[in-house]
């Protein structure tokens, strides 16, 4: 489904990457493209593997088959040292914040700072402000978490994710429980973000109207593929069946609404009609 892009533009590149988890095939030969400073958005059917995606870009999983290049190296076959060299150049934005309860704003902002670098604490105190300052909460700073809203929080979460400057940002599930200003808030944050920072960014979400406001591409996957990628505002008439009962709602079509089962009947004790 990918059209070829060169090294330069590309900063994920994923080819023939199959995953197996209990049983059931999770990806089949996948291919997936990613471009450097713009935001794709990966979309599709509850439990076709988005998040597992995310897992496997940052290393967290290993696929049963396939590559995954993150800026040009092979994050399978990276070792420990060099794979947390690369995550350190990933921000990860989860659907639930991941605030630590116990620390205000600020220092969980400075939290990733404390522990991977030396930092003097006045540099240490220069970065957090300057990180909260770009998501509109440098005055919240001394707030603790059980006092933000929703959507503070997942601008404290963003803020945490940039504080080392990322070439790379994921956000799972960003727009989950916002109210439509928090959302207004995160989709101009994320756009913002990408444009002054240059910064490359994969939203897993399910919310079309919401992608179609900040996304440059839309990817669908279903059955262990991408079945259908393009422009966000064009992407849901492409004709394809996956993309009608997907952004239609369609309760039937090539995701079923039975889950595989055995003979209805039988299950229920009555005998077999005879041929």
């Amino acid at each position: 489904m990918n059209a070829a892009a060169s090294p330069d533009d590309t900063l994920i590149r994923i080819r023939g990457l199959t995953t197996v988890l209990n049983g059931k095939k999770v990806f089949d030969a996948l291919d997936l493209d990613i471009p450097r400073g713009k935001i794709t958005a990966i979309m599709g059917p509850s439990g076709t593997g988005k998040t597992t995606l995310l897992k496997h870009i940052t290393g967290q999983m290993h696929g049963d088959a396939g590559q995954i290049a993150v800026d040009g190296k092979n994050v399978p076959e990276l070792s420990r040292e060099a794979l947390y060299g690369l995550r350190e150049k990933i921000g990860y934005l989860f659907q639930n914040s991941a605030l630590l309860t116990d620390f205000d704003v600020f220092e969980n902002v400075a939290f990733p700072l404390r522990q991977h670098t030396r930092l003097p604490e006045v540099l240490i105190r220069n970065i957090v402000l300057t990180k909260l300052q770009a998501v509109g909460l440098r005055g919240a700073a001394r707030l603790m978490p059980s006092e933000l809203s929703g959507g503070m929080a997942r601008r404290v979460a963003l803020a945490r994710a940039i504080v080392f400057d990322p070439m790379l940002i994921l956000y799972d599930e960003p727009f989950v429980g916002l109210d439509p200003i928090a959302l207004n808030q995160v989709l101009k944050l994320i756009r913002t973000l990408n444009e002054t920072l240059g910064i490359t960014s994969v939203l897993v979400a399910h919310e079309l109207s919401a992608i179609q406001r900040v996304a440059d591409r839309i990817c669908l996957i279903a059955n262990g593929k991408i079945v259908a990628e393009g422009d966000p505002h064009g992407i849901e008439n492409d004709g394809s069946p996956w993309t009608r009962q997907f952004f239609g709602g369609e309760a039937d079509g090539p995701v079923p609404f039975q889950y595989p089962a055995g003979d209805y009947a039988e299950a229920l004790g009555f005998p077999r009609a005879k041929a």
